[in-house]
This record gives C-alpha cells, sequence and structure tokens, in this order.
C-alpha cells in the first residue's frame, strides 16, 4: 500500500482513484492516431536541403510547439479519462471513434494556423513578409482557417463532454466518492464551455472585423476553468484513500 500512497502524492491526479489498471486495444489504437497528428503537425513541411532552409526550419519550431500544445491538451483529457474510469462500453467506443476521427481533422489546420501566426508575426515585427506570402494566406483566408479550426475545436470537446457525462451517468456502478465527483463534474462543465466558445471564435473570425485575432478568445478557457474551480470545490474531507482502501479490499 505504500507504492500507491506514494503515487497518489506524486502523479497529476492524486485526488482520483483509477480505475483503468491496464491498457486497453481502444487506448493503444488511441495512441497511434495521435501519434499520426503529431506526425502531420511536424512533416507539414518541406525537409531542409540548404543551410539557409536549415535555419528557417529551426525557427519553424515555434509554430510547431504551438499546435503541438493543443494536441497535448486533447491527448491528456483522453488518457485522463481511461485513466480514471476505465470505461471500454459501446457509447465510448463510439466516443472516442469520433474523437480520433477529429483529432486527424484538425492536425493540418493547426500547423496553417501557427504558420500563418508566425509569418504575420515576422512581418510585424522584423519586417520579413516572405513567410506570410509562403503559407498564400492574406487575411480573410487566416480568418476562415481558424473558423475551421474553432469548429473542429468545439466538436473535440463536445465528444470529450459526451465522454465525461457518460462516466458521470455511470457514477454509482464506478462507485466515484464525493471529491472524483466534483472533479467529473468540473470536467463536464468545462469541456461544454468550451463548445459554445470554440463556435464563437468561428463567428467573429468570419463576420467581424477581428478576423483570425478571435482565437485569443479561445484564453476564456482558462478563465472558466478558474471559475469551476470555485463553482465544485473538493470537499474538505478527501475520501480517495478510504475508497482505494475499499477497492483493493474487494479485489
Amino acid at each position: 500500500m505504500l507504492r500507491d500512497h506514494i503515487a497518489r502524492q506524486t502523479d497529476q491526479d492524486p485526488h482520483f482513484h483509477w480505475r483503468g489498471e491496464n491498457v486497453t486495444r481502444i487506448e493503444n489504437l488511441s495512441d497511434i492516431v495521435f501519434a499520426l497528428a503529431f506526425g502531420m503537425l511536424v512533416s507539414a513541411s518541406t525537409p531542409p536541403t540548404t543551410y539557409g532552409e536549415l535555419l528557417t526550419h529551426l525557427w519553424l519550431i515555434l509554430p510547431v510547439i504551438a499546435g503541438f500544445s493543443i494536441l497535448v491538451l486533447i491527448w491528456n483529457a483522453h488518457y485522463m479519462f481511461f485513466r480514471r474510469y476505465g470505461l471500454t462500453d459501446a457509447t465510448v467506443v463510439l466516443l472516442n471513434a469520433a474523437l480520433l476521427l477529429l483529432v486527424l481533422f484538425i492536425a493540418y489546420p493547426l500547423r496553417f494556423i501557427f504558420d500563418g501566426l508566425f509569418g504575420y508575426l515576422l512581418g510585424a515585427f522584423v519586417g520579413d513578409w516572405s513567410r506570410m506570402a509562403e503559407t498564400g494566406m492574406g487575411f480573410s483566408e487566416s480568418s476562415h482557417i481558424i473558423a475551421i479550426f474553432s469548429i473542429g475545436y468545439a466538436t473535440v470537446f463536445l465528444v470529450m463532454a459526451l465522454m465525461y457525462g457518460h462516466a458521470l451517468k455511470r457514477k454509482d456502478t464506478l462507485g466515484l466518492n464525493a471529491t472524483e465527483l466534483a472533479l467529473t463534474r468540473r470536467s463536464v462543465w468545462h469541456y461544454w464551455i468550451d463548445v459554445p466558445l470554440g463556435l464563437l471564435v468561428a463567428i467573429f473570425a468570419v463576420f467581424t472585423p477581428l478576423g483570425p485575432f478571435s482565437a485569443c478568445l479561445l484564453g476564456l478557457s482558462g478563465a472558466s476553468a478558474f471559475w469551476l474551480r470555485l463553482r465544485f470545490p473538493l470537499p474538505q474531507a478527501d475520501d480517495g484513500d478510504q475508497v482505494s482502501v475499499e477497492t483493493s479490499s474487494q479485489g
């Protein structure tokens, strides 16, 4: 039991008893798809053949990092779901398949978005507009790319909200304690808030003068996470250890 106690104090989810102890075939397939999406993000540019192209390629790590971070955010939400709940029923299989399709869908728009943003920053601060010209994107095209990505973003988190909502419906079967219920409700609300937020960005990008800069509104997702911590506080007495002991004794 000492190993379990140490793990609970050092992992990223110390208040939750993980029910998904073994990696399932669903997760194996999901990891393959996420790996493909990461590869699509990184390999979107042609390999360098000269020293100058190599230097340019190294600079392009910045937009790759930005897109990579968003994919990691989605992967982590997916990872936490299967580790927390260990659900593999027909509903989860269907929702997971939809999520993987959407992840592949947004991989290339992610790279275009951040390549365009990087090109704009180079032009605005360095005076080099060549990168922006290479993307073939002007203000209007950038706005439409942002709208496409935002719709994909909203749909991804719609699926995540449905997955976590499904786990919430199975709370009695899973034996979620008060702390775990609060954390699950936070997740459900957080992902549901991201859905209209993504759609709002798409609308602002196409129909307002903000255009591609509407993507900054996605930063409100962090503010909603802070509000949800206040809306669903964790119980004072964390009974996660009690659930872990009970589960171990039942096993």
